[in-house]
């Protein structure tokens, strides 16, 4: 097995830069801050970091982004003919780190400057708005995509190595620019988290009509619905992901009811508490991505009902669910609030002279030309949430009334954002009480391959996961209901270690004890696992999680699957990958169980682990 022990929130990994951070002879102008325009139907993002926000864009930003821009900036249309603008024509992101890091240059000429930006994923679907703009800006662009919180601490860190940020919502700003290293921020589209629900539910539920028209539905109805065991959903999680996050505040802000932002006092609140988990408990799967949480719901159309996540991947889902002719996802608005993404675009000012490239391409990305490539991809860039383009033909074709898509602003009831302290809290309390409780078997390959620095980085994964203090510093930590199961195996399988709840010393003690010998068979020990799944498994968020430095012997492998098929109900089978493992026996288990594989060969298994926990 091989660990590069990399710092994982760095993007070039020993700390170097791509175009020579420190190192660029140019001068650089100081560029205008863009005037920012508050809706003021919507509160701003966090009121105790008022100054903090001053930065930041709420719902009408998009609509006035291009406003007050640097007049020198090389942004905004070039005179090209948008409407047949087509990015796949001209030029490709070349995709690298498994999928995690895009990279974009002009599709003519050679690039003046490279930006590296941390991104949410949910931004790689605006591809054809960021290629844009790198060709009429000059400016090449490197995106990372990650989770929410690993861009809050990214920031909390000084920005590291990035030259942007481009988080989903300007409150993982908010809380991370503790070192005020942001400038510039401003929002590049918005999109509301809703309920996608397939139309047969929706209309089963009475929500929705034969020709996709949704009713006022209430969060309370929604409620109503999974405590008759009517609905089921799948969420990003709170703690990994702004959707999941969005969506949580949401349901705390409609459920306290008093239309103001949620308190501390609110979160102590047994009646608030009782509703909230009463809501959770509809989740059947969880998930670390937005963007990977479309792509499950659209693999496997007949397997879930709803899930949770921004309305432009809603739309993103029924393009493809509708050209394989499968049954849409309706969006369905809370009408008592809902949390809308802004996705802003801010400078991570570190003294490394970017700035007037990132004015040029942010000035590109904010322009007309761009905008309409927005809102060609489901996100919204007019005043107070509306279309800009509603005229557009591919414009409506994304915003289609029979998916339940309401283009009109009063749909946008954004709640009021807690303060950043609120927030801290809300999160801790959902993932160690409120959350749906996980039901987790780790799977562990201890072959004789493993002996060595192969069990070490599984020792420290297992701890980075469930070790209380460790996992509290991603927000995996786990809660008083958790289910942790070990069952190491080699030639054959056993259960060595089974614990309830925050003390988890006994699976990790058997995680050092236990020493590597013998040979390679994962389907004993993915046997076993399935045989010590909870009788009832929709109390609990269920996974296997797999770990293997090598290929398997396949004996086992029919029998194996043959019982996932008979007993297996979708348990997501999550495979880290390291050593030598078989990435095609993996990749099998991923599309059996509708689930994923980590490359643990180019990372920590460290920040593996703490990934894939993320998912449970």
């Amino acid at each position: 097995m091989k660990s590069l022990g990399r710092d994982p929130m760095s993007p070039h990994g020993h700390g170097t830069s791509p175009h020579g951070r420190g190192a660029d002879p140019r001068t650089v102008r100081p560029r205008a801050v863009r005037p920012q325009t508050f809706d003021s139907r919507r509160p701003r993002a966090l009121t105790a970091l008022a100054a903090a926000l001053a930065m930041t864009m709420a719902l009408a930003g998009c609509g006035a982004g291009s406003q007050g821009s640097s007049s020198s900036s090389s942004g905004g249309s070039n005179g090209s003919n948008t409407s047949d603008y087509d990015p796949s024509s001209t030029a490709k992101p070349t995709v690298t780190n498994n999928g995690k890091t895009e990279q974009y240059k002009p599709a003519e000429g050679s690039a003046t400057a490279t930006l590296w930006i941390a991104s949410g994923s949910e931004n790689k679907e605006v591809s054809a708005a960021i290629q844009k703009a790198v060709d009429d800006s000059k400016v090449a662009v490197t995106i990372d995509y990650m989770g929410s919180l690993d861009i809050m601490k990214a920031l909390q860190a000084g920005g590291r190595n990035y030259d942007a940020v481009w988080p989903a919502s300007s409150m993982w700003i908010s809380m991370g620019d503790t070192k005020h290293v942001v400038k510039d921020a401003n929002s590049t589209s918005v999109t509301p988290v809703v309920f996608g629900i397939a139309k047969s539910k929706a209309v089963k539920l009475g929500w929705a009509d034969s020709s996709g028209k949704t009713k006022s539905v209430s969060t309370k109805d929604i409620i109503a619905a999974v405590k008759a065991k009517q609905l089921k959903f799948s969420m990003t999680s709170a703690t990994q992901s702004n959707s999941g996050a969005s969506a949580y505040l949401a349901f705390l802000t409609a459920i306290v009811g008093a239309n103001r932002a949620v308190t501390a006092a609110d979160l102590n609140n047994a009646n608030v508490q009782a509703n909230v988990q009463t809501l959770l408990s509809g989740v059947d799967r969880s998930s670390g991505s937005s963007d990977w949480l479309k792509d499950m719901v659209v693999a496997n159309p007949g397997r879930f009902d709803a899930m949770v996540n921004y309305e432009s991947l809603v739309i993103q889902a029924d393009r493809s669910l509708t050209e394989k002719s499968k049954d849409p996802l309706l969006a369905v608005y809370p009408s008592d609030g809902i949390a809308v993404s802004d996705s802003p675009l801010g400078y991570v000012d570190r003294g490394q002279k970017l700035n007037d490239a990132y004015g040029k391409f942010s000035d590109a990305l904010h322009s007309k030309d761009s905008k309409l490539l927005f809102e060609r991809a489901g996100r919204r860039t007019g005043l107070g949430g509306t279309l800009t383009n509603k005229d557009d033909a591919k414009v409506k074709e994304a915003f289609r009334a029979d998916w339940g898509i309401n283009t009109s602003a009063e749909t946008l009831k954004a709640i009021p954002m807690p303060a950043a302290g609120v927030i801290n809290s809300a999160l801790t309390v959902y993932q160690t009480m409120l959350r749906k409780p996980s039901w987790t078997v780790w799977v562990v390959d201890y072959s004789g391959s493993m002996y060595g620095s192969g069990k070490d980085g599984v020792v420290r994964g297992l701890n980075a996961a469930l070790n209380p203090a460790q996992a509290k510093q991603a927000r995996i930590e786990p809660g008083s209901k958790d289910v942790n199961i070990l069952i190491p195996f080699s030639s054959d399988a056993s259960v060595a270690a089974k614990t309830v709840g925050s003390d988890t010393t006994q699976v990790l003690s058997e995680g050092q004890n236990t020493d590597p010998m013998g040979g390679t068979n994962i389907y004993k020990g993915l046997e076993l696992a399935l045989r010590n799944m909870p009788s009832d498994r929709s109390a609990y968020t269920t996974a296997i999680v797999l770990m293997t430095d090598g290929q398997s012997q396949t004996s086992d492998k029919d029998a194996f699957t043959s019982l996932y098929r008979s007993q297996g109900n979708d348990v997501p089978i999550f495979s880290i990958m390291f050593g030598d493992a078989d990435p095609s026996q993996l990749k099998e288990l991923a599309s059996l169980s509708n689930a994923k594989v980590f490359d643990g060969r180019s990372e920590d298994l460290a920040t593996v682990f703490r990934e894939v926990k993320g998912f449970n």
